[in-house]
């Protein structure tokens, strides 16, 4: 592995960053546009890169937060007629300043809920959106979308959601949980299906390995890990494979390589703090020991990786800090490498 170059691609916030890749090499970068872990109002903000991610530009926002809420979780991903994808939830009862934790979380946090999501939906390069609410609902289940939005064939696409048993954030802790994936049959217009992974997770990427089979990496809910899972059938069974980390080694970004191999980048939030690889081969088996990526030393708040291969074979892979010693406030990097 040999690192190029390194980038700030978005200063002072885009947390839980994502990059996506469009068939012009375009990379579009995701994420929320405020320096805390989503403590205020606040939006997720959508860049791009037209240099194979050396220099960002910020080019809209997929949906606009109302007063006193924000829209921090999302999911994006590039339809099969080209647009830019988005859904995206977020949180009632969030002020426009930052406090300190134990008034936020009095007053704040312990009073809000979940939001209904809504889909975004971009034709001109992450400027503007067409918007509307996320049609899938369940009974009494509340939705937070994470990862990327997938091409099936036939104009399908599949999303990874994990799935709570209640909207209050004041219950998050003793609520159920779980997650699954959300299928679009008409390229992501409407949603008509959910098919659960498992229980006791939550944060999911996926894969398509080829037309029938699908792989994703999993946060676990406790004993907080990446696993690993396999559907052979379109995404509607689902088998459990290995363990992928250890413990606070999470959540996971799964990117297919030019070669076929997969690429497995993780945040590793005990020990040095840093962002970690494995590679596997195209059947999602044998997977290589992990390799550190970028050491992120001063970091508190970290991970999240996500990462694009260009046509060269150059991977870039994004992150986000609350500082390192480089760099001391929130921000997203940018890193260039080569296997």
């Amino acid at each position: 592995m040999k690192i190029t170059e390194r980038f700030i691609a978005v200063d002072n916030g885009c947390l839980w960053p994502q990059l996506r890749l469009d068939g012009e090499e375009r990379i579009f970068l995701s994420g929320f546009n405020s320096p805390c872990h989503g403590m205020t109002e606040g939006d997720i903000g959508c860049w791009t890169s037209n240099d194979g991610g050396r220099i960002f530009s910020y080019a809209g926002t997929p949906v606009v937060h109302e007063t006193t809420t924000n829209r921090m979780n999302h999911v994006s991903g590039i339809a099969h007629n080209g647009d830019f994808m988005a859904i995206v939830s977020g949180y009632t009862n969030r002020p426009a300043v930052l406090y300190d934790s134990a008034y936020y979380l009095k007053n704040y946090f312990y009073k809000s809920e979940l939001q209904v999501s809504k889909i975004a939906r971009s034709s001109d390069g992450g400027k503007t959106y067409e918007t509307y609410d996320l049609d899938y609902v369940f009974e009494s289940e509340f939705i937070i979308p994470f990862g990327e939005i997938i091409k099936l064939p036939r104009k399908s696409l599949a999303c990874p959601i994990y799935v709570l048993g209640t909207n209050k954030a004041v219950e998050f802790r003793s609520c159920t949980r779980r997650a699954g994936i959300l299928i679009s049959r008409d390229d992501g217009r409407s949603w008509t299906e959910f098919y659960e992974i498992d229980k006791a997770i939550n944060e999911t990427t996926i894969i398509a390995l080829d037309d029938n089979t699908i792989l994703a990496a999993s946060r676990s809910a406790s004993n907080q890990h990446i696993k690993l899972y396999k559907s052979t059938n379109g995404g509607v069974a689902w088998t459990f494979l290995e363990d992928m980390s250890l413990l606070n080694q999470i959540p996971a970004a799964l990117t297919k390589l030019n070669d076929g191999k997969i690429l497995m980048c993780y945040g590793v939030r005990n020990n040095q703090k840093s962002i970690m690889y494995r590679i596997g081969d195209s059947n999602g088996k044998n997977w290589t020991e992990p390799n550190i990526l970028v050491v992120l030393d001063g970091a508190g708040d970290m991970g999240y990786p996500s990462s694009v291969q260009l046509a060269d074979g150059t991977i870039v892979t994004a992150y986000y800090a609350d500082g390192i010693i480089e760099h001391n406030r929130y921000h997203t990097g940018i890193v260039r490498w080569k296997l």
